[in-house]
Formats: C-alpha cells, structure tokens, sequence
C-alpha cells in the first residue's frame, strides 16, 4: 500500500508528455561584449546541471559571467550543484551575475540559483517562488529537505526576517507556492533582488 501511494504522488507530481517537453532544460551560452552570458531555462535537471558546470568551466576565469534564469526549479541535489560550482568560481574570483527578465519566472530550486550569483539583477514583473521541496526518491514533503533548502538560502545571503515572514505565512508549510514579484522583493529588504533595473 505505501508503495502504491508513494507511486502515485510520483505520478501526479510528472508533468504530461507535452509538458515535459515544453519545459525541458536547456543551457545556452555566448560571449555578448566581454561577457559570457549563461541562459538556463526550464526545469533544472542533472543534465542541465552538468551542462551548466560544463559551461561555466569552459569560460575564460577572467571574463564576467552573467546567469540569466527562466526556470520552474526543478532537482534539488542538480540545483545545489550549480550553486557550489558558483561559489567556487566566485571564491576564485569570478564575477557572477545572476538575472532574471520581467516575462520569465524564478521558481524552487532557481530561487537557490539565483541567490548563488551577485549582484543579483531583476526586471520589475518576473516572479519568484520559494516552497517545501519534496524529497526526490518518494515525492513526499520532507522536513529535512525543506529545513536544509531554508538553510542554504540564508547561507546564501537571504534575509532570515524575510525566510521567517515566509514561514509565518505558510510558505515551507507545503500547502501553498509563496509567489513574489521582483519589485516586491527588492523593497522588502528580502536581500534577493539587489539591483531591480532594465536588462540589456
């Protein structure tokens, strides 16, 4: 019987064929000026992780990266990943820019993406959304998970008055999406979006 329930949770968290994809990952990177831009869309997957590692590596330590992000999250440990490969880069030196346009969204694990990167630009109107992760082997809401996540984006330089208003509004309680727009963030005193601004 537990099988079966965990069977189906798996399913009903599976997007449709044509969804799938739809959202499919993809990593696309070219230089613009003395930058490489890095664009991530779709759901973060390990693939996608080791794409954008792969593209991170391939580009010159001295040149400025900026991460522009389109994506609904996606694999916690492939999202981690990404992160821990930006702050070895950034550690060693790099410029990492993360950024997120007024059409696209930044949703779950993109969130942690994103906080990776600094500065950390956004258009007014894209969206953000932070939520209880669900374990990737049952598809349960995990506590661990979810207290882990919590930690990393306060490690990552999220205010933990912002993560705890959250909280308090049922945010990592697994029964809602916390949906926020990059205006609201940047005069919240979230410390996510840092420069909110017109992208070129």
């Amino acid at each position: 019987m537990h099988r079966l329930l965990s069977a189906v949770i798996l399913l009903a968290l599976l997007p449709c064929a044509g969804q799938a994809a739809e959202m499919e990952g993809t990593v696309r990177h070219s230089l613009e000026g003395e930058r490489t831009v890095v664009r991530v869309s779709g759901v973060i997957t390990p693939d996608v992780a080791a794409d954008f590692i792969d593209a991170l590596d391939a580009t010159p330590a001295s040149r400025p990266v900026v991460v522009e992000l389109d994506s609904p999250g996606g694999y916690v440990k492939a999202g981690f990943a990404m992160v821990d490969a930006m702050l070895r880069a950034r550690s060693a030196g790099r410029s990492i820019t993360t950024q997120v346009r007024a059409e696209a969204s930044c949703e779950s694990m993109c969130f942690g993406v994103y906080m990776a990167g600094f500065p950390r630009r956004a258009e007014a109107g894209a969206t953000f959304m932070v939520h209880a992760p669900r374990d990737e082997r049952s598809g349960a809401l995990s506590l661990r998970t979810t207290n882990e996540m919590i930690a990393r984006l306060i490690g990552l330089g999220t205010a933990p008055a912002w993560i705890h208003a959250v909280a308090e509004r049922g945010g990592f309680s697994g029964r809602m999406d916390f949906v926020v727009r990059a205006e609201e963030l940047a005069r919240s005193g979230a410390n996510v979006v840092t420069e909110l601004a017109a992208l070129h």
